[in-house]
């Protein structure tokens, strides 16, 4: 009976340790284990930045940051009335497609700003530099923006 309770303990303490390793290992190296390093590009773009370089893109992702969040916080707005639109006990298309049409310029002044915002970058980097930006803009424009690993 001892023999088996030591056993049971044992196990139940090596699986909490097991699971209790990568939150160890994250909080000792800056909450990224090797694999996400890895497959975030630790070697990429930034990594040699120039601390003038660093400085200059703090400000332009700031000043993006500060002209962004107000178009999306308008688009969380328009998509709410959209919703309420749609599930309105006598629902009119013609105001319904006007919401979409709003939703849809919000999108494309969303992105008309990311394009000026990354070429901006691009303006401050080195040759070496602007190569791996470029070839994350590229990566990114096939595989799309995933959520999850690996999809």
């Amino acid at each position: 009976m001892k023999a088996l309770s030591t056993l049971i303990l044992t196990i139940v303490l090596s699986t909490a340790g097991i699971g209790l390793a990568p939150t160890a290992y994250a909080q000792q190296h800056g909450g990224m284990g090797p694999m996400h390093k890895m497959h975030k590009g630790a070697g990429g773009w930034k990594a040699s930045l120039t601390t003038e370089q660093q400085n200059q893109l703090a400000k332009l992702k700031l000043d993006f940051k500060k002209k962004k969040y107000p178009l999306m916080a308008q688009m969380k707005q328009v998509k709410v009335e959209l919703a309420l639109l749609i599930t309105a006990d006598s629902p009119d298309q013609k105001v319904i497609n006007k919401k979409i049409d709003n939703i849809v310029d919000l999108k494309s002044q969303k992105m008309r700003l990311k394009a000026k915002h990354k070429i901006a970058v691009r303006k401050l980097l080195n040759e070496e530099q602007r190569v791996k930006f470029d070839m994350k803009i590229l990566k990114k424009a096939f595989h799309g923006k995933t959520k999850g690993y690996h999809r």
